[in-house]
């Protein structure tokens, strides 16, 4: 049995402007109008717990019950970075997408970004400077 109904829906009316986005390697993402969201560091958050797992880890028999379970800690430990970036992600393209009408997205490798960007304030000096000998 099967039911077929017809309604009218109506155009969402756009709110707000249009707005540019700068993804970055620091930075999570910069609006154009000025403002920009931090990155979530979820890694750096569990990072003592996944250290302290991966020790446990390689102190165990291989393949062993023990192990096994060692490696499936790893596992969630990983899973739960992932979720809390996933998670992020949502919110945030769901917190632009509400408040502006239309967005646009550079199209930029991430991964290009990250091979010259600065660290702890400097520049790598090995990308343009031959290394002391």
């Amino acid at each position: 049995m099967s039911i077929q109904t017809e309604r009218e829906v109506e155009q969402p009316l756009p709110r707000g402007s249009a707005i540019g986005i700068d993804l970055g390697v620091v930075r999570f993402a910069t609006l154009s109008d000025g403002t920009f969201y931090a990155p979530i560091n979820s890694f750096r958050r569990h990072a003592p717990t996944l250290r302290k797992a991966q020790q446990a880890l390689s102190r165990k028999q291989k393949f062993s019950a023990n192990w096994k379970k060692a490696k499936a800690r790893i596992q969630r430990i990983h899973a739960r970075i992932g979720h809390a970036r996933r998670d992020y992600l949502h919110k945030t393209s769901t917190a632009i997408s509400q408040n502006h009408a239309m967005v646009c997205i550079e199209d930029l490798q991430v991964r290009n970004m990250s091979r010259s960007a600065p660290v702890h304030g400097k520049l790598r000096a090995s990308r343009f400077e031959p290394r002391p000998a």
